[in-house]
Formats: structure tokens, sequence, C-alpha cells
């Protein structure tokens, strides 16, 4: 703001700090005003710039996992029968079929009655050693005339616990049974008992429980209530023999889980079709967001006048064109994106019709995986995949030191040069108007001096005239 100027007469009238403040406010709007409209450009590029490029992103990202198949690694199971399978992603299984003989199974051998589970198993001064046999493996359990039903259950499961299993179950009214069983299935858990004593010597308790039951010869003897044994089934008609129930062992990937003897199952394994139009769709979704965003940035609305942010520029414009030379390209064998459902309107917008997708897929899955991924053809052809060309492509746009990450960085250059030459203006501007203002202040006081001297000059004319009349 200029200095106030008191001149009086013609200094007051005219050079006054209104007249140096219109001066400077018109040459603000021809110097400066034309700056800020730019910098406010500019500060609107770089928004709407950061918006197109995670657009971008969004875009690559979809056209990433489409150009690497892993869609395509993702089946469907549907079994028909009682046996549970599941496949990881990616496994290379076809449909099979499932006969299961017989189940695996743990052993289980019963011990038969006992009264109490806390009285002594032995008359005084007995004692003996349980060898409890698994796998190869000898387990020997002490007992003596301390030892009750309880404690001896205990030993076995410190002992043998890793491996073998000992309960007691109350089948009746003070009645109890200890029961030892494999804690995992196959042939090889069977359990072997053998007893260096029972206990007895002829005067024991025991009554031969530690020896194997015989009708004749030893009736209250262990019996076997479900011997240990394989997994027998057939897969695709082949004989195949497991220790568990539970198979993941027989194809890379593949979860088998039998579940009833005598079931026969058929597995229908197939491309998850739903996974890929998914992704497809998504990809469709994430490049109609990016057109209409583009359009919008570079275009006039004739009918409001509103006229993008990039109206005008070379680059913007032409990422559209760019993605379309590939999106409407032909493969070696003439197909293009149209032929799975994938096309383009009148607006530029991705249209997408999953049903003629979900016929290529049920006709020939790995046919469409060529074409989208990549692979060899039928016709011994090496095919590049159309995402993975797009994929590519993009990541010519994103990423540091890429297309848009040196567009933003001019952007920016740009706005740190409009402010700098904005302050720059505004010194001169300053600089120019305080220079102006001094002017005005020594040229109003010689027209105050000017004024007074006039004035004294009238006064003595006036004072002579008077005199003469």
């Amino acid at each position: 703001m200029a200095a106030t100027i008191n001149s009086l007469g013609l200094g007051s009238g005219v050079l006054t700090s209104s007249v140096i403040d219109k001066l400077k406010a018109a040459d603000k709007s021809v110097i400066i005003n034309p700056i800020d409209n730019k910098i406010t450009t500019n500060d609107q590029q770089q928004k709407s710039e950061s918006l197109l490029s995670s657009l971008m992103t969004s875009l690559q990202t979809s056209a990433s996992s489409l150009s690497y198949g892993t869609a395509f690694d993702t089946k469907t199971v549907n079994v028909t029968g009682s046996a549970q399978v599941t496949v990881d992603p990616g496994a290379n299984i076809q449909s099979f079929t499932l006969d299961t003989t017989t189940l695996a199974k743990k052993d289980i051998t019963d011990f038969g009655t006992f009264n109490s589970k806390t009285s002594a198993l032995v008359a005084s001064g007995n004692s003996g050693v349980l060898n409890l046999s698994i796998n190869g493996t000898t387990y020997g359990i002490n007992y003596d005339d301390t030892t009750t039903l309880s404690s001896l259950a205990q030993s076995i499961t410190d002992k043998a616990g890793t491996n073998i299993s000992a309960s007691i179950l109350e089948t009746g009214n003070n009645t109890f049974s200890l029961v030892l069983s494999s804690t995992t299935t196959g042939a090889n858990q069977a359990i072997s008992i053998k007893d260096t004593n029972d206990g007895t010597n002829g005067n024991g308790t025991l009554d031969g429980k530690f020896d194997a039951y015989d009708v004749n010869n030893n009736p209250n003897g262990y019996q076997k209530i479900q011997p240990a044994a394989d997994a027998n089934f057939k897969y695709n008609g082949i004989s195949i023999t497991r220790p568990t129930n539970d198979i993941s062992d027989l194809v890379l990937g593949v979860h088998i889980k039998l579940t009833q003897a005598g079931d026969s199952s058929n597995v229908d394994i197939s491309t998850d079709i739903k996974t890929i139009t998914t992704e497809v769709q998504q990809f469709v979704d994430a490049y109609n967001t990016l057109s209409t965003n583009i359009n919008d940035m570079t275009t006039k609305n004739k009918a409001t006048g509103a006229t993008g942010i990039f109206n005008g520029n070379n680059f913007v414009n032409s990422i559209p064109d760019d993605l379309n030379n590939i999106l409407l390209s032909r493969d070696t064998n003439g197909q293009s994106l149209m032929d799975y459902g994938i096309g383009l309107d009148r607006q530029g917008q991705m249209t997408f019709d999953s049903t003629i997708l979900d016929t290529k897929l049920n006709s020939d899955s790995t046919a469409v995986k060529n074409f989208f991924s990549g692979g060899v053809d039928a016709n011994g052809t090496v095919e590049k995949g159309i995402f993975v060309s797009m994929n590519d492509k993009l990541k010519s746009y994103t990423g540091y030191g890429k297309l848009l990450s040196n567009f933003d960085d001019n952007l920016k250059t740009e706005g740190t040069n409009l402010n700098a030459s904005k302050l720059s203006a505004q010194d001169a501007l300053n600089a120019k108007y305080a220079i102006m203002t001094t002017k005005f202040a020594a040229y109003d006081a010689m027209i105050s001096k000017i004024n007074n001297q006039s004035k004294s000059l009238l006064q003595i004319i006036a004072a002579a005239t008077n005199t003469k009349s």
C-alpha cells in the first residue's frame, strides 16, 4: 500500500494513494493474476495426475493377476459319494474315481471288567511287567501289590502315551474296564501284549487279564475289539494301501479323506470358472473407471462449457489409444478379446459378456489360459498372452521412473517454477510502486509549493489593485 499523500489544492486532488492503488491493481491483473491462474491449474493437474496414477495402478494389478494365470489354477471339486476331496490351486489333476474297500483303523484292546479303580490289582508280594509293543517299540509297564487300575492306566500314559492311549471306562455299577488303543491308524499300529507274570502265581486277582483271551483256557483274558488295519482303496481302478484315511501323498496337491468302507465316489475336477470371470469383470470395471476419468480430464462439455484439466494434453490424451492397441489386437490365430466376450463400445467403455467366456472355458480352458496368460497352443506355437502384453504396457506407465512418474515430476517442477515466478513478479511490482509512491510524494510537495506561491502572488495582486482603487 502506498503512503498517504497529504497534498493540498492540485496536489491533494490528483496524486493520492487511491490513484496508486488503482494503478497497482491494474498491473496485478495483468502480471500476477495470470500466474495465479496457472498455479491453480497446476495444483488441479497434480491432483488429477495422482488419481490417474492410482487408477492405472489398479488396472495394472488386475491385468497382472490375469497375466500370471493364477485364476486358472483354482479348481472346482464335485464328489458323488462319501469320500471328501480338496485340491490345492495349481495341482495337475483330472477327474478320478475312488472305491473304498476298507478304512484304516486303530488297534483297540479291552482288558475286561474290574471291580475297582483304586484297589490293588495283585496280592501282596506279587509283581510283574506288562510289555506293550507297537511299531517296533516295546514299553515295559511295571506293577506290584500297590498298583491300582488308575495308577496302571497312568503309568501306560506316562511311558507310552505318544503311541498308546489308556482309558478306564465305567461300564456298570462299580465295574470298570481298561481299554488300550493306538493313537494312530494303520496295520503297523497293532499293539502286542506280553505279561511276565500276570501277578498271580496262583494267588493274584488279575485272573489272567494280562494274557490273551481263550474261551476254554483263559475266558477272562484281554480281547482285540478292533484290530489295527490299513486303508485299502482303488484310485481309478488301481489298488492302493495307506495306513491312514487322510491321504495327501497320492497326487501332489490333492487331499483325500476316506469315510466309509464299500463306498464308490466319482470325483469331478474342473477349472473354477467363477473365479476367472470375476477377475475379468474386475479388469473391465477398472478399465471403465479409468476410461471415464480420462474422458472427463481431457474433453470439453459442449452443454456446460466445462473443460477437462488435461484438455489438449497430448500425453494424457494418448493413453486410451495406447491401451486399446493391445485390447483390440489379434494373436497369431486371429483371435481377439471379442472372441471371449470382451469388447469396446463407441463411448470407449469396455463390455463383457460372461456367457461367451463361460462357453469358452467349458470347451477348452487351456486354450483360454494360453490366450490370456500365455503358453503353447495345440499347434506348438508359443503365445505371449494378451494380458501379459497389457501388463507390460501398464508397467511402462506405473512405478518409479516410469511415464506417469515422470509426468508428475514435470508438473511439480512447473508448479515450483510458477510459484517462484509469482514471488519474483510480486517483488518487482512492490518495488515499482514503492518508487512510484516516493515520486508521487515529491511531485505533490512541488505542486503544493507552487500552489502556495501562486496564492501569495494572487494576494499581492489583489492588494495592489485595492490600493489603486
